[in-house]
Protein backbone atom coordinates (compact mmCIF):
# COMPACT_ATOMS: atom_id res chain seq x y z
CA UNK A 1 0.00 0.00 0.00
CA UNK A 2 1.60 3.24 -1.17
CA UNK A 3 0.19 6.05 0.93
CA UNK A 4 1.11 9.64 0.23
CA UNK A 5 -1.01 11.90 2.41
CA UNK A 6 0.58 15.32 2.82
CA UNK A 7 -0.86 18.38 4.49
CA UNK A 8 -2.42 19.69 1.29
CA UNK A 9 -4.20 16.39 0.64
CA UNK A 10 -5.32 16.21 4.26
CA UNK A 11 -6.69 19.76 4.10
CA UNK A 12 -8.65 18.93 0.96
CA UNK A 13 -10.10 15.72 2.41
CA UNK A 14 -10.95 17.48 5.67
CA UNK A 15 -12.61 20.50 4.03
CA UNK A 16 -14.72 18.23 1.81
CA UNK A 17 -15.84 16.32 4.91
CA UNK A 18 -16.85 19.35 6.98
CA UNK A 19 -18.29 21.29 4.01
CA UNK A 20 -20.57 18.55 2.73
CA UNK A 21 -23.34 19.14 5.31
CA UNK A 22 -23.49 22.88 4.59
CA UNK A 23 -23.50 22.33 0.83
CA UNK A 24 -26.42 19.91 1.22
CA UNK A 25 -28.27 22.41 3.40
CA UNK A 26 -27.80 25.25 0.92
CA UNK A 27 -28.91 23.10 -2.00
CA UNK A 28 -31.98 21.52 -0.39
CA UNK A 29 -33.41 23.91 2.21
CA UNK A 30 -33.42 27.19 0.30
CA UNK A 31 -35.53 28.58 -2.52
CA UNK A 32 -34.09 27.35 -5.88
CA UNK A 33 -32.63 30.66 -7.03
CA UNK A 34 -31.13 31.45 -3.60
CA UNK A 35 -29.82 27.89 -3.32
CA UNK A 36 -28.13 28.08 -6.72
CA UNK A 37 -26.35 31.36 -5.97
CA UNK A 38 -25.30 30.32 -2.43
CA UNK A 39 -24.16 26.85 -3.54
CA UNK A 40 -22.06 28.13 -6.45
CA UNK A 41 -20.50 30.91 -4.36
CA UNK A 42 -19.52 28.53 -1.59
CA UNK A 43 -18.09 25.98 -4.02
CA UNK A 44 -15.98 28.74 -5.55
CA UNK A 45 -14.84 29.86 -2.09
CA UNK A 46 -13.74 26.29 -1.30
CA UNK A 47 -11.91 26.10 -4.60
CA UNK A 48 -10.06 29.36 -3.92
CA UNK A 49 -9.15 28.34 -0.40
CA UNK A 50 -8.13 24.70 -0.77
CA UNK A 51 -7.83 23.63 -4.41
CA UNK A 52 -6.67 26.57 -6.51
CA UNK A 53 -3.12 26.96 -5.23
CA UNK A 54 -1.00 23.81 -5.19
CA UNK A 55 1.68 23.48 -2.55
CA UNK A 56 4.47 21.29 -3.87
CA UNK A 57 6.68 21.46 -0.80
CA UNK A 58 4.43 19.50 1.55
CA UNK A 59 6.19 16.49 3.02
CA UNK A 60 4.30 13.21 3.24
CA UNK A 61 3.59 12.24 6.83
CA UNK A 62 1.05 9.43 6.62
CA UNK A 63 2.90 7.14 4.19
CA UNK A 64 3.04 3.93 6.19
CA UNK A 65 0.59 1.05 5.96
CA UNK A 66 0.86 0.08 9.65
CA UNK A 67 0.23 3.64 10.85
CA UNK A 68 -2.74 3.89 8.49
CA UNK A 69 -4.25 0.67 9.90
CA UNK A 70 -3.67 1.75 13.52
CA UNK A 71 -5.40 5.07 12.91
CA UNK A 72 -8.31 3.57 10.97
CA UNK A 73 -9.01 0.72 13.42
CA UNK A 74 -8.85 3.08 16.40
CA UNK A 75 -11.27 5.48 14.72
CA UNK A 76 -13.64 2.62 13.94
CA UNK A 77 -13.57 1.26 17.51
CA UNK A 78 -14.04 4.67 19.14
CA UNK A 79 -16.96 5.39 16.82
CA UNK A 80 -18.48 1.98 17.54
CA UNK A 81 -18.37 2.33 21.32
CA UNK A 82 -19.79 5.87 21.09
CA UNK A 83 -23.09 4.39 19.97
CA UNK A 84 -23.15 6.18 16.62
CA UNK A 85 -25.13 3.94 14.29
CA UNK A 86 -26.93 2.10 17.08
CA UNK A 87 -24.65 -0.97 17.18
CA UNK A 88 -23.70 -0.44 20.84
CA UNK A 89 -25.11 1.19 23.95
CA UNK A 90 -26.18 4.79 23.39
CA UNK A 91 -26.25 7.57 26.00
CA UNK A 92 -29.57 9.22 26.85
CA UNK A 93 -28.96 12.15 24.52
CA UNK A 94 -29.31 9.77 21.59
CA UNK A 95 -33.08 9.70 22.17
CA UNK A 96 -33.30 13.22 20.75
CA UNK A 97 -30.57 12.72 18.17
CA UNK A 98 -32.20 9.58 16.79
CA UNK A 99 -35.52 11.42 16.59
CA UNK A 100 -33.91 14.27 14.65
CA UNK A 101 -32.19 11.85 12.27
CA UNK A 102 -35.41 9.90 11.66
CA UNK A 103 -37.33 13.13 10.98
CA UNK A 104 -34.67 14.20 8.47
CA UNK A 105 -35.13 10.87 6.71
CA UNK A 106 -38.93 10.71 6.80
CA UNK A 107 -39.90 14.36 6.24
CA UNK A 108 -39.46 16.66 3.30
CA UNK A 109 -36.83 19.39 3.73
CA UNK A 110 -37.16 21.85 5.40
CA UNK A 111 -38.79 19.75 8.11
CA UNK A 112 -42.19 21.08 9.20
CA UNK A 113 -44.39 19.67 11.92
CA UNK A 114 -47.66 20.99 10.56
CA UNK A 115 -49.88 19.61 13.32
CA UNK A 116 -48.29 21.98 15.84
CA UNK A 117 -47.07 24.65 13.39
CA UNK A 118 -43.35 24.42 14.13
CA UNK A 119 -40.28 23.71 11.99
CA UNK A 120 -37.04 21.92 12.79
CA UNK A 121 -34.28 24.42 13.62
CA UNK A 122 -31.19 22.80 15.06
CA UNK A 123 -27.55 22.11 14.23
CA UNK A 124 -28.46 19.23 11.95
CA UNK A 125 -25.37 19.26 9.73
CA UNK A 126 -23.82 15.96 10.86
CA UNK A 127 -26.92 13.96 9.85
CA UNK A 128 -27.51 15.54 6.43
CA UNK A 129 -25.10 13.46 4.27
CA UNK A 130 -26.49 10.12 5.48
CA UNK A 131 -30.09 11.37 5.32
CA UNK A 132 -29.61 12.64 1.77
CA UNK A 133 -28.25 9.28 0.58
CA UNK A 134 -31.32 7.55 2.03
CA UNK A 135 -33.61 10.02 0.25
CA UNK A 136 -31.80 9.38 -3.04
CA UNK A 137 -32.05 5.59 -2.60
CA UNK A 138 -35.75 5.88 -1.66
CA UNK A 139 -36.42 7.91 -4.79
CA UNK A 140 -35.35 4.97 -6.99
CA UNK A 141 -36.32 2.15 -4.63
CA UNK A 142 -38.90 2.91 -1.90
CA UNK A 143 -37.82 1.67 1.52
CA UNK A 144 -39.79 1.02 4.68
CA UNK A 145 -39.24 3.49 7.52
CA UNK A 146 -37.48 0.78 9.52
CA UNK A 147 -35.10 -0.12 6.71
CA UNK A 148 -34.45 3.55 5.89
CA UNK A 149 -33.45 4.28 9.47
CA UNK A 150 -31.31 1.12 9.72
CA UNK A 151 -29.36 1.83 6.53
CA UNK A 152 -29.14 5.49 7.52
CA UNK A 153 -27.47 4.51 10.78
CA UNK A 154 -24.92 2.38 8.93
CA UNK A 155 -24.11 5.39 6.75
CA UNK A 156 -23.93 7.60 9.85
CA UNK A 157 -21.45 5.17 11.42
CA UNK A 158 -19.29 5.27 8.29
CA UNK A 159 -19.45 9.06 8.19
CA UNK A 160 -18.49 9.28 11.87
CA UNK A 161 -15.57 6.86 11.42
CA UNK A 162 -14.23 8.87 8.48
CA UNK A 163 -14.43 12.02 10.58
CA UNK A 164 -12.52 10.47 13.48
CA UNK A 165 -9.91 9.09 11.06
CA UNK A 166 -9.32 12.59 9.64
CA UNK A 167 -9.13 13.98 13.18
CA UNK A 168 -6.45 11.46 14.17
CA UNK A 169 -4.41 12.15 11.02
CA UNK A 170 -4.63 15.89 11.70
CA UNK A 171 -3.33 15.20 15.21
CA UNK A 172 -0.37 13.32 13.73
CA UNK A 173 0.41 16.31 11.54
CA UNK A 174 0.13 18.65 14.52
CA UNK A 175 2.54 16.48 16.50
CA UNK A 176 4.84 15.99 13.49
CA UNK A 177 5.45 12.36 14.37
CA UNK A 178 5.81 9.16 12.35
CA UNK A 179 6.94 6.77 15.09
CA UNK A 180 4.49 3.96 15.87
CA UNK A 181 4.76 4.48 19.62
CA UNK A 182 4.03 8.22 19.45
CA UNK A 183 1.25 7.73 16.89
CA UNK A 184 -0.54 5.26 19.14
CA UNK A 185 0.20 7.21 22.32
CA UNK A 186 -1.00 10.51 20.80
CA UNK A 187 -4.33 9.03 19.73
CA UNK A 188 -4.65 7.23 23.07
CA UNK A 189 -4.09 10.47 25.00
CA UNK A 190 -6.64 12.35 22.89
CA UNK A 191 -9.32 9.70 23.50
CA UNK A 192 -8.67 9.63 27.26
CA UNK A 193 -7.95 13.33 27.77
CA UNK A 194 -9.98 14.79 30.64
CA UNK A 195 -9.83 16.86 33.77
CA UNK A 196 -9.35 15.06 37.08
CA UNK A 197 -13.03 14.55 37.87
CA UNK A 198 -12.30 11.51 40.01
CA UNK A 199 -10.39 13.72 42.46
CA UNK A 200 -13.35 16.09 42.67
CA UNK A 201 -15.73 13.20 43.24
CA UNK A 202 -13.60 11.95 46.11
CA UNK A 203 -13.43 15.40 47.76
CA UNK A 204 -16.68 15.54 49.78
CA UNK A 205 -16.24 19.17 50.76
CA UNK A 206 -16.61 20.40 47.18
CA UNK A 207 -18.68 17.96 45.16
CA UNK A 208 -22.40 18.27 44.45
CA UNK A 209 -24.24 16.39 47.21
CA UNK A 210 -26.87 15.25 44.71
CA UNK A 211 -24.16 13.49 42.68
CA UNK A 212 -24.56 9.74 42.50
CA UNK A 213 -21.38 7.78 41.95
CA UNK A 214 -23.34 4.89 40.48
CA UNK A 215 -24.45 7.05 37.55
CA UNK A 216 -20.98 6.58 36.05
CA UNK A 217 -20.86 10.14 34.79
CA UNK A 218 -18.10 11.71 36.85
CA UNK A 219 -18.15 15.15 35.25
CA UNK A 220 -21.27 16.21 37.15
CA UNK A 221 -19.37 16.26 40.44
CA UNK A 222 -19.29 20.07 40.73
CA UNK A 223 -21.96 22.71 41.17
CA UNK A 224 -19.93 25.01 38.94
CA UNK A 225 -20.43 23.16 35.69
CA UNK A 226 -18.67 20.59 33.58
CA UNK A 227 -15.65 20.41 31.31
CA UNK A 228 -16.44 17.34 29.22
CA UNK A 229 -13.76 14.83 28.32
CA UNK A 230 -13.24 14.10 24.63
CA UNK A 231 -14.88 10.71 24.98
CA UNK A 232 -17.86 12.26 26.77
CA UNK A 233 -18.26 14.74 23.93
CA UNK A 234 -18.26 11.92 21.37
CA UNK A 235 -20.64 9.73 23.36
CA UNK A 236 -23.17 12.51 24.02
CA UNK A 237 -22.85 15.26 21.38
CA UNK A 238 -21.00 13.64 18.48
CA UNK A 239 -22.83 15.89 16.01
CA UNK A 240 -20.99 18.88 17.51
CA UNK A 241 -17.78 17.22 18.66
CA UNK A 242 -16.54 15.61 15.45
CA UNK A 243 -16.91 18.72 13.23
CA UNK A 244 -15.58 21.05 15.95
CA UNK A 245 -12.50 18.87 16.59
CA UNK A 246 -11.68 18.56 12.91
CA UNK A 247 -12.14 22.27 12.17
CA UNK A 248 -10.04 23.26 15.20
CA UNK A 249 -7.23 20.97 14.07
CA UNK A 250 -7.45 22.38 10.54
CA UNK A 251 -7.01 25.84 12.04
CA UNK A 252 -4.07 24.72 14.16
CA UNK A 253 -2.26 23.03 11.28
CA UNK A 254 -2.86 26.00 8.96
CA UNK A 255 -3.06 28.87 11.43
CA UNK A 256 -1.00 31.20 9.23
CA UNK A 257 -3.54 30.92 6.39
CA UNK A 258 -5.88 33.71 7.45
CA UNK A 259 -7.43 33.58 3.98
CA UNK A 260 -9.52 30.61 5.14
CA UNK A 261 -10.53 31.72 8.64
CA UNK A 262 -14.00 32.74 7.46
CA UNK A 263 -14.73 29.32 5.95
CA UNK A 264 -13.62 27.48 9.10
CA UNK A 265 -15.69 29.76 11.33
CA UNK A 266 -18.77 29.37 9.11
CA UNK A 267 -18.53 25.58 9.01
CA UNK A 268 -18.15 25.35 12.77
CA UNK A 269 -21.05 27.77 13.28
CA UNK A 270 -23.31 25.60 11.12
CA UNK A 271 -22.47 22.25 12.72
CA UNK A 272 -21.56 23.31 16.28
CA UNK A 273 -22.69 26.81 17.33
CA UNK A 274 -21.41 26.60 20.91
CA UNK A 275 -17.93 25.29 20.04
CA UNK A 276 -17.94 28.01 17.36
CA UNK A 277 -17.64 30.55 20.20
CA UNK A 278 -14.45 28.92 21.45
CA UNK A 279 -13.07 28.62 17.93
CA UNK A 280 -13.87 32.28 17.22
CA UNK A 281 -11.83 33.35 20.23
CA UNK A 282 -8.87 31.39 18.87
CA UNK A 283 -9.29 32.80 15.35
CA UNK A 284 -9.67 36.41 16.48
CA UNK A 285 -6.79 36.30 18.95
CA UNK A 286 -4.42 34.76 16.42
CA UNK A 287 -5.56 37.25 13.77
CA UNK A 288 -4.88 40.21 16.07
CA UNK A 289 -1.49 38.82 17.09
CA UNK A 290 -0.45 38.45 13.44
CA UNK A 291 -1.90 41.86 12.60
CA UNK A 292 0.52 43.55 15.00
CA UNK A 293 3.38 41.38 13.72
CA UNK A 294 2.71 42.38 10.11
CA UNK A 295 2.29 46.02 11.13
CA UNK A 296 5.78 46.05 12.63
CA UNK A 297 7.10 44.58 9.36
CA UNK A 298 5.27 47.26 7.34
CA UNK A 299 3.25 44.55 5.59
CA UNK A 300 -0.14 45.53 6.94
CA UNK A 301 -1.72 46.16 3.53
CA UNK A 302 -0.81 42.71 2.25
CA UNK A 303 -2.14 41.19 5.47
CA UNK A 304 -5.47 43.00 5.13
CA UNK A 305 -5.67 41.94 1.48
CA UNK A 306 -5.28 38.32 2.56
CA UNK A 307 -7.92 38.86 5.26
CA UNK A 308 -10.48 40.03 2.71
CA UNK A 309 -9.90 37.03 0.46
CA UNK A 310 -12.62 35.68 -1.81
CA UNK A 311 -13.30 32.76 0.51
CA UNK A 312 -13.53 34.92 3.65
CA UNK A 313 -15.80 37.41 1.90
CA UNK A 314 -18.14 34.73 0.56
CA UNK A 315 -18.29 32.86 3.87
CA UNK A 316 -18.82 35.88 6.14
CA UNK A 317 -20.83 38.26 3.93
CA UNK A 318 -23.00 35.90 1.89
CA UNK A 319 -23.40 32.52 3.61
CA UNK A 320 -23.17 33.27 7.34
CA UNK A 321 -26.27 35.55 7.34
CA UNK A 322 -28.33 32.69 5.90
CA UNK A 323 -27.25 30.31 8.66
CA UNK A 324 -27.70 33.04 11.27
CA UNK A 325 -31.28 33.68 10.17
CA UNK A 326 -31.95 29.94 10.31
CA UNK A 327 -30.66 29.57 13.87
CA UNK A 328 -32.22 32.80 15.13
CA UNK A 329 -35.60 31.29 14.27
CA UNK A 330 -35.17 28.80 17.10
CA UNK A 331 -37.27 29.39 20.19
CA UNK A 332 -34.24 29.40 22.50
CA UNK A 333 -32.15 31.75 20.35
CA UNK A 334 -32.85 34.61 22.74
CA UNK A 335 -31.59 32.78 25.82
CA UNK A 336 -30.11 35.14 28.35
CA UNK A 337 -26.52 34.99 29.55
CA UNK A 338 -26.18 34.77 33.30
CA UNK A 339 -23.24 34.34 35.63
CA UNK A 340 -22.54 30.83 36.88
CA UNK A 341 -21.68 32.12 40.33
CA UNK A 342 -24.83 34.22 40.34
CA UNK A 343 -27.03 31.14 40.58
CA UNK A 344 -26.19 30.91 44.29
CA UNK A 345 -27.73 33.82 46.16
CA UNK A 346 -27.28 33.14 49.87
CA UNK A 347 -24.35 35.09 51.44
CA UNK A 348 -22.95 32.07 53.20
CA UNK A 349 -22.99 30.00 50.00
CA UNK A 350 -21.21 32.56 47.82
CA UNK A 351 -17.76 32.06 49.35
CA UNK A 352 -18.23 28.33 49.24
CA UNK A 353 -19.02 28.58 45.55
CA UNK A 354 -15.92 30.73 44.99
CA UNK A 355 -13.80 28.04 46.63
CA UNK A 356 -15.52 25.41 44.50
CA UNK A 357 -14.85 27.52 41.41
CA UNK A 358 -11.12 27.67 42.20
CA UNK A 359 -11.03 23.95 42.92
CA UNK A 360 -12.94 23.15 39.72
CA UNK A 361 -10.59 25.22 37.54
CA UNK A 362 -7.56 23.70 39.24
CA UNK A 363 -8.65 20.09 38.63
CA UNK A 364 -10.11 20.58 35.16
CA UNK A 365 -7.53 22.82 33.48
CA UNK A 366 -4.72 24.30 35.58
CA UNK A 367 -3.16 20.92 36.39
CA UNK A 368 -2.25 20.79 32.69
CA UNK A 369 -1.70 24.46 31.92
CA UNK A 370 0.66 25.38 34.75
CA UNK A 371 3.32 22.65 34.28
CA UNK A 372 3.74 23.49 30.57
CA UNK A 373 3.93 27.26 31.08
CA UNK A 374 7.67 27.60 30.44
CA UNK A 375 7.49 25.87 27.07
CA UNK A 376 4.51 27.87 25.80
CA UNK A 377 4.87 31.22 27.57
CA UNK A 378 5.76 32.88 24.27
CA UNK A 379 2.70 31.46 22.48
CA UNK A 380 -0.44 33.58 22.25
CA UNK A 381 -2.58 30.47 21.94
CA UNK A 382 -1.48 29.31 25.39
CA UNK A 383 -2.75 32.49 27.04
CA UNK A 384 -6.01 32.36 25.09
CA UNK A 385 -6.68 28.81 26.24
CA UNK A 386 -5.64 29.70 29.79
CA UNK A 387 -7.94 32.74 30.07
CA UNK A 388 -10.87 31.08 28.31
CA UNK A 389 -10.85 27.99 30.53
CA UNK A 390 -10.42 30.21 33.58
CA UNK A 391 -13.45 32.39 32.82
CA UNK A 392 -15.78 30.00 30.99
CA UNK A 393 -17.58 28.54 34.07
CA UNK A 394 -18.63 32.05 35.13
CA UNK A 395 -20.90 32.27 32.09
CA UNK A 396 -23.95 30.11 31.61
CA UNK A 397 -26.35 30.31 28.70
CA UNK A 398 -29.96 30.07 29.81
CA UNK A 399 -30.72 27.75 32.72
CA UNK A 400 -28.32 24.97 31.77
CA UNK A 401 -24.55 24.59 31.71
CA UNK A 402 -24.28 23.84 27.99
CA UNK A 403 -22.13 26.94 27.50
CA UNK A 404 -19.58 25.65 29.99
CA UNK A 405 -19.68 22.13 28.57
CA UNK A 406 -19.53 22.83 24.82
CA UNK A 407 -17.79 26.14 24.11
CA UNK A 408 -14.42 24.88 25.48
CA UNK A 409 -14.33 21.92 23.05
CA UNK A 410 -11.82 23.67 20.71
CA UNK A 411 -9.76 24.81 23.69
CA UNK A 412 -9.35 21.27 24.94
CA UNK A 413 -8.19 20.17 21.50
CA UNK A 414 -5.40 22.76 21.70
CA UNK A 415 -4.64 21.94 25.33
CA UNK A 416 -4.33 18.22 24.58
CA UNK A 417 -1.92 19.03 21.73
CA UNK A 418 0.16 21.22 24.05
CA UNK A 419 0.38 18.45 26.61
CA UNK A 420 1.29 15.82 24.03
CA UNK A 421 3.98 17.98 22.44
CA UNK A 422 5.44 18.63 25.89
CA UNK A 423 5.52 14.93 26.74
CA UNK A 424 6.88 13.86 23.37
CA UNK A 425 9.87 16.15 23.70
CA UNK A 426 12.71 14.09 25.21
CA UNK A 427 14.43 17.24 26.42
CA UNK A 428 11.52 18.00 28.76
CA UNK A 429 11.86 14.68 30.55
CA UNK A 430 15.51 15.36 31.24
CA UNK A 431 15.09 18.97 32.37
CA UNK A 432 11.56 18.99 33.87
CA UNK A 433 11.29 15.47 35.22
CA UNK A 434 8.95 16.38 38.11
CA UNK A 435 6.59 18.33 35.85
CA UNK A 436 6.75 15.57 33.27
CA UNK A 437 5.81 12.90 35.80
CA UNK A 438 3.13 15.14 37.31
CA UNK A 439 1.49 15.55 33.89
CA UNK A 440 1.55 11.80 33.38
CA UNK A 441 -0.13 11.33 36.77
CA UNK A 442 -2.81 13.90 35.86
CA UNK A 443 -3.47 12.14 32.55
CA UNK A 444 -3.86 8.81 34.34
CA UNK A 445 -6.27 10.26 36.91
CA UNK A 446 -8.13 12.15 34.21
CA UNK A 447 -8.53 8.99 32.13
CA UNK A 448 -10.84 7.59 34.81
CA UNK A 449 -13.64 9.81 33.44
CA UNK A 450 -13.64 8.44 29.86
CA UNK A 451 -13.07 4.94 31.24
CA UNK A 452 -16.32 5.37 33.16
CA UNK A 453 -17.99 6.45 29.92
CA UNK A 454 -16.83 3.24 28.27
CA UNK A 455 -17.75 1.21 31.36
CA UNK A 456 -21.36 2.36 31.33
CA UNK A 457 -21.89 0.74 27.95
CA UNK A 458 -20.15 -2.50 28.88
CA UNK A 459 -22.12 -2.81 32.12
CA UNK A 460 -25.52 -2.27 30.49
CA UNK A 461 -24.71 -4.50 27.52
CA UNK A 462 -23.60 -7.21 29.95
CA UNK A 463 -26.74 -6.85 32.07
CA UNK A 464 -29.13 -6.92 29.13
CA UNK A 465 -27.12 -9.46 27.14
CA UNK A 466 -27.35 -7.53 23.87
CA UNK A 467 -25.18 -4.94 22.16
CA UNK A 468 -28.15 -3.23 20.50
CA UNK A 469 -28.94 -0.84 23.33
CA UNK A 470 -30.07 2.10 21.21
CA UNK A 471 -31.72 5.10 22.87
CA UNK A 472 -34.63 5.47 20.48
CA UNK A 473 -37.88 5.85 22.38
CA UNK A 474 -39.01 9.20 20.98
CA UNK A 475 -39.15 8.16 17.29
CA UNK A 476 -39.93 11.72 16.24
CA UNK A 477 -39.64 15.19 17.74
CA UNK A 478 -43.32 15.54 16.97
CA UNK A 479 -44.00 13.16 19.85
CA UNK A 480 -42.44 15.44 22.46
CA UNK A 481 -43.18 18.94 21.14
CA UNK A 482 -46.43 20.20 22.59
CA UNK A 483 -48.02 23.17 24.36
CA UNK A 484 -48.65 23.36 28.10
CA UNK A 485 -51.75 24.83 29.73
CA UNK A 486 -50.23 28.32 29.57
CA UNK A 487 -49.61 28.16 25.83
CA UNK A 488 -45.85 27.69 26.19
CA UNK A 489 -44.21 25.15 23.94
CA UNK A 490 -42.31 22.21 25.43
CA UNK A 491 -38.96 21.01 24.03
CA UNK A 492 -38.71 24.19 22.02
CA UNK A 493 -34.92 24.08 21.77
CA UNK A 494 -35.27 22.02 18.58
CA UNK A 495 -37.80 24.08 16.66
CA UNK A 496 -39.04 27.43 15.40
CA UNK A 497 -42.57 28.33 16.44
CA UNK A 498 -44.85 29.88 13.78
CA UNK A 499 -42.14 29.52 11.10
CA UNK A 500 -44.18 31.47 8.55
CA UNK A 501 -43.42 34.58 10.60
CA UNK A 502 -39.63 34.05 10.69
CA UNK A 503 -37.42 35.75 8.09
CA UNK A 504 -35.62 32.55 7.11
CA UNK A 505 -38.77 30.54 6.44
CA UNK A 506 -40.67 33.48 4.98
CA UNK A 507 -38.08 34.67 2.45
CA UNK A 508 -35.23 32.14 2.13
CA UNK A 509 -36.40 28.57 2.60
CA UNK A 510 -38.55 26.36 0.44
CA UNK A 511 -42.16 26.25 1.53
Amino acid sequence: MNLKINLQTLNQLSIIYVSLPLLIFLATWLKPYIATVAFVLFIYALYCGYFKNKEFNCKNLLNNKKVFIIVLVTALLWCYFSGIGGFWYQSNDHHWRNAIFRDLINHNWPVYYNNINVALVYYIGFWLPAALIIKIISFFQPLSKYLSFFIGNELLFIYGTIGLFLIFVNILFALKTKKYSKVFLGIFIFILFSGMDIVGVLTPVFYDTSFSFKDLHLEWWSYIGQYSSNTTVLFWVFNQGIPAWLITLMFYNNRKNIENYGILALLCFFCAPLPFIGLSVLLISYFIKNLFTEYRKNKILNYLKRTFSVQNTVAVIFITPIIFLYFISNLTAKATISGGLGHHHTPWAFWMIVCMFIYFILLEAMVYLLPIYKQYKGTIMYYVVFIFLLLCPILMSGKKVDFCMRTPIPMFVILSLFVMRFLFRTYNFKKYKIRYLFLCLCLVLGSVTPIFEFSRGFIIVSENKTVFESADQLKSLENIISYDSYGNIRSGNFVAEFPEEKIFFKYLSKQ
